[in-house]
């Protein structure tokens, strides 16, 4: 039985220390604790398109990430967050194997904490020119195939996938309409088809919802999703 309790107790405090948290309760519990420090691990174009009040930026792509993450006052309370939590997950890892004692990891990132309708500070506004809800879905409803691709200009899978994506809107030109949406442009979009990761396509045949796709795709998966009978 000691052994048991034990063993319970170091499943505690693992689970503590590992703990990722949905946006409402990352909130609140950020706000309880005083001497908590909120980093933001996205990159400086991304921390400026909007950010989570009274968080830093520390860049986990940049090469100097874990010199400036090492030299931080381990016994402090850290909050860790990025775009979708791959990311915050990986900077939050390396924290606790660093001997940070608390490091709490936001579920989901910025795009979660979006969908919680939660605020961002410095929020650039959409610019006039992004596509509105109403006009995509006019684009879905008068044509048989529609391919939405939502991405970001940072995002490193989405910058691959650019000269693929060029080949396949033009080899279905006639056949399918291909819509590329920069997420930073058109939140509401994202927030409206609740996007939580990127890069993301959304596939839409005679008006209807027919699949999604994450992440990095090839081109025989392009041609399963266009070619509808």
């Amino acid at each position: 039985m000691k052994y048991l309790f034990f063993g319970f107790l170091l499943m505690q405090v693992i689970g503590c220390n590992a703990q990722k948290s949905s946006p409402v309760d990352f909130k609140a519990a950020f706000e309880k604790e005083k001497d908590a420090i909120l980093i933001d691990v996205r990159t400086p174009e991304e921390f400026k398109s909007g950010s989570i009040e009274k968080s830093i930026n520390i860049d986990y792509n940049d090469p100097k990430f874990e010199e400036k993450i090492v030299h931080l006052d381990k016994k402090l309370p850290y909050y860790v967050y990025c775009l979708s939590g791959g990311r915050s997950s990986s900077a939050a890892d390396f924290m606790r194997k660093n001997g940070f004692e608390k490091v709490i990891d936001l579920k989901g990132g910025i795009l979660a904490w979006n969908k919680s309708n939660l605020p961002l500070k410095n929020v650039e506004p959409e610019k006039k020119e992004s596509l509105t809800l109403e006009s995509l879905q006019k684009i879905i409803d008068s044509e048989k195939i529609v391919l939405v691709d939502f991405y970001a200009p940072w995002c490193g899978p989405c910058k691959k996938m650019e000269p693929l994506i060029e080949s396949v809107t033009r080899d279905y030109k006639g056949k399918a309409t291909i819509i590329r949406i920069n997420i930073d442009e058109s939140k509401a979009l994202a927030q409206h088809f609740r996007i939580d990761e990127i890069p993301f396509f959304k596939v839409f045949v005679s008006g209807k919802e027919n699949g999604n796709y994450i992440g990095q795709i090839d081109r025989e998966t392009f041609d399963r999703m266009l070619k509808v009978d």
